[in-house]
């Protein structure tokens, strides 16, 4: 059990501060979304280098997150603070699974959550290359990606490439209710309504009633048939006419799947839509050479504030919970609620007689006093001119936690 600790802050300025996690850790005002700072030449080599695909980094990162925050967290989000997709980077986003503990999924159970520094809790962690991508995709992409698709054969591994829906899914995949069959009178010919084998535009589509039923969000019996198409000649996928209205294509092996058919290839879903895990703790982590600015900071968490918000946005595109049909939910928010307590100052509760005051870069106590940062470095000597963030301010009677503006 974590150990509770009662600070007494008295904030002299209206405006809202970063925290300051460690030399290179902080969190947001909103206390949504971490920052971290590496180094020029790191940052540079990841964007070069591909770093999140390309070397062992992602695991470096994610070990030094878990020295400060607890083992709280489902998902790890890390996205590069850069306007644009990078063009050494071939991709917009990306999953890697890092556990699975579902069955009927078409996966199997396992872990690799150590490797991460996790002690089991996290079964994900997704990379965005640029900032815009939070909010305009393929954020519910990635996270569908883990649970889907590891189910059926189709044409594009790990997406549904030709494969109805119900709508288009955020996988890939046509509406299935636009399938037309024996074209040109070929009994091979098909034709659907234009959409896209990897993914169908971002957060501008929701997830399909299969791409919800993998996730636990939607009982089988919910799941409309479909068809799938696994084997289709590329050279045959193409536009009907200049129209561009429709898409043909040839294909000898045409699957049908129904709730009975798909329970029978893939097992029941363990655990099931009414216990499944709906809400998920996830840490949005913005990678950057620098702290984040004022308004580098209002852009990230007010995108991933959007993102994990509980209510329709009333825009065209979709956050987590319209995409999920109001069942699911992303918890970003309270990070400084998953920091560890320092192992290095002894912490009790504080002597109601104590008078702290914090102010601008300055922490002003009735008693002699030391001052320490979360990592157990005593910083007293630079009372007065203080970085902004946590820190603990021991005394004769107890340990006290302040947050310093």
């Amino acid at each position: 059990m974590k150990k509770t600790v009662i600070s007494l802050l008295i904030c002299m300025s209206v405006e809202a501060y970063a925290l300051q996690v460690s030399d290179s850790i902080y969190i947001g005002p909103s206390n949504n979304v971490a920052n971290l700072v590496m180094s020029a030449e790191d940052y540079d080599s990841w964007i070069q280098n591909d770093g999140f695909q390309k070397t062992a980094q992602p695991a470096v990162i994610t070990k030094k997150l878990y020295q400060y925050f607890e083992d709280d967290f489902d998902v790890i989000m890390l996205i590069t603070n850069e306007k644009e997709k990078p063009q050494t980077i071939s991709y917009y986003g990306i999953n890697r699974p890092v556990a699975n503990s579902v069955e009927g999924i078409g996966r199997g159970i396992y872990s690799n959550a150590s490797y991460y520094g996790s002690e089991g809790k996290l079964f994900s962690l997704m990379y965005l290359p640029y900032m815009d991508a939070i909010m305009y995709g393929p954020t519910l992409h990635e996270f569908c990606h883990c649970w889907a698709n590891y189910a059926i054969p189709t044409a594009v591994s790990g997406h549904w490439g030709i494969c109805g829906g119900n709508t288009k899914g955020q996988l890939g995949g046509f509406v299935q209710s636009t399938l037309l069959t024996n074209v040109d009178d070929i009994a091979n010919k098909y034709s659907v309504e234009p959409f896209g084998v990897n993914a169908n535009g971002g957060n501008g589509v929701p997830y399909s009633e299969f791409e919800l039923y993998l996730m636990g969000m939607l009982p089988i019996e919910s799941v409309q048939e479909f068809d799938a198409f696994p084997d289709v000649p590329s050279e045959t996928f193409q536009y009907c006419d200049d129209s561009k209205q429709r898409i043909c294509f040839l294909a000898d092996t045409r699957n049908h799947y129904t709730p009975s058919s798909l329970i029978d290839l893939l097992g029941q879903r363990v655990p099931d839509y009414t216990t499944s895990q709906k809400q998920f703790k996830a840490l949005f982590v913005i990678l950057s050479k620098e702290p984040l600015t004022s308004e580098e900071w209002t852009k990230c968490e007010s995108s991933v504030g959007w993102f994990c918000r509980t209510s329709d946005d009333g825009t065209r595109l979709y956050n987590f919970w319209e995409a999920t049909r109001g069942v699911g939910s992303i918890v970003p928010d309270d990070l400084s609620s998953s920091l560890k307590e320092t192992t290095d100052i002894p912490t009790v509760e504080p002597d109601s007689r104590i008078d702290i005051h914090v102010m601008p870069s300055t922490i002003i106590c009735s008693e002699p006093f030391r001052i320490f940062s979360l990592s157990g470095q005593d910083v007293t000597e630079q009372n007065g001119s203080l970085p902004y963030g946590v820190y603990v301010v021991h005394t004769a009677k107890g340990a006290h936690k302040v947050y310093v503006n």
